[in-house]
C-alpha cells in the first residue's frame, strides 16, 4: 500500500509515465478535473504531444501531473494589449499555456498541485515564456486555485455567438 507521507518528487514526465498519468485523469476525469481541456489526457496527448510535461511522485509512485504547450505570444493577445510593443520582436515571443492538471484524489490538498505549478512556471521562466491558464469564468473553485499561485487576470476576453 503506498504510504501518503512520503517526500514529494516533481520530475520532468518520461514516456512511461504516460499509462500512469492516463490512470490518474481517468479517476478525476469530470467535476474534479480542471476543465480548461474537456477531454482526457491520452486525446490531449495523441492530439498535441505537449512539450512542458511534469509528474509529482511519493515515494516513487506518480500522485499528479501537469501538461502544457508554447504559442506564439500573438494569438494571445489582442491589437490593443500590444500597443507600444508592436515591433517585429512583439510577433515572436512566446506564451505557455497550462492545457491539463491532475492529482490523484487520494493526494489531494497536499500542495502538489502547486508543486506541479511552480515547476512548469520555472520551465517557463528558464525558456523567457509567460505563463497563462484559461479559466471558465462561472468555475469559481479554479479562479480562486490560479488566483492563489500568483496568475492574475488579463485584460482579453473572449466572447462567443452560438
Amino acid at each position: 500500500m503506498t504510504q501518503k507521507t512520503g517526500e514529494l518528487k516533481i520530475r520532468k514526465m518520461v514516456e512511461e509515465d504516460i499509462p500512469k498519468v492516463h490512470y490518474i485523469d481517468s479517476l478525476i476525469f469530470g467535476s474534479n478535473r480542471v476543465p480548461t481541456w474537456p477531454f482526457s489526457f491520452e486525446a490531449l496527448w495523441n492530439m498535441f504531444h505537449p512539450e512542458i510535461c511534469f509528474v509529482a511522485e511519493i515515494d516513487n509512485q506518480v500522485v499528479g501531473f501537469v501538461v502544457g504547450t508554447i504559442e506564439k505570444e500573438e494569438r494571445s493577445q489582442s491589437i490593443v494589449s500590444l500597443g507600444s510593443r508592436l515591433g517585429s520582436s512583439a510577433l515572436y515571443r512566446q506564451s505557455a499555456w497550462i492545457d491539463m492538471i491532475g492529482v490523484h484524489p487520494d493526494y489531494q490538498n497536499r500542495g502538489i498541485g502547486r508543486a506541479l505549478v511552480d515547476a512548469f512556471y520555472n520551465e517557463c521562466k528558464a525558456k523567457k515564456v509567460t505563463l497563462r491558464w484559461i479559466v471558465r469564468d462561472d468555475d469559481e473553485v479554479l479562479k480562486k486555485v490560479v488566483t492563489s499561485l500568483g496568475f492574475k487576470k488579463s485584460i482579453i476576453s473572449t466572447y462567443e455567438r452560438p
